[in-house]
């Protein structure tokens, strides 16, 4: 069986909340397809510290740590201080065009199912 990069999640800097490393698994992506909500993609653990990476976020995004993309040309952000999940444009302004979601999975659950 082939072994799996597992990232150091220690480089980051910051703990990412006990409810996202519960939900993701170091191999799997995570999909809400929502008819009458929103699209997410959650990146799989192994390559979200990449990912980061690839998006420059920690410059262009220095507050959040990316965990996922909107449809619409947003990312899910988790802010490094607080834990909190956002919605954060990829050309925007931030602060000014964040949307704070919550603190938990049920609350991103529950955005994802609110209308656009």
């Amino acid at each position: 069986m082939p072994k799996t990069y597992m990232p150091n999640l220690d480089t980051i800097g910051f703990c990412l909340p006990d409810w996202y490393l519960a939900l993701m698994s170091h191999k799997h992506e995570k999909f809400y397809d929502l008819e009458e909500g929103k699209y997410l993609h959650l990146w799989p653990l192994a390559e979200v510290i990449e990912i980061n990476h690839e998006y420059n976020a920690d410059e262009d995004f220095p507050v959040f740590f990316l965990i996922g993309t909107y449809e619409n040309g947003e990312a899910c952000a988790i802010e490094k201080e607080t834990g909190n999940i956002y919605t954060v444009p990829f050309i925007g302004a931030i602060p000014d065009d964040v949307i704070y979601v919550g603190e938990t999975l049920e609350e991103l659950t529950a955005y994802l199912h609110e209308p656009w």
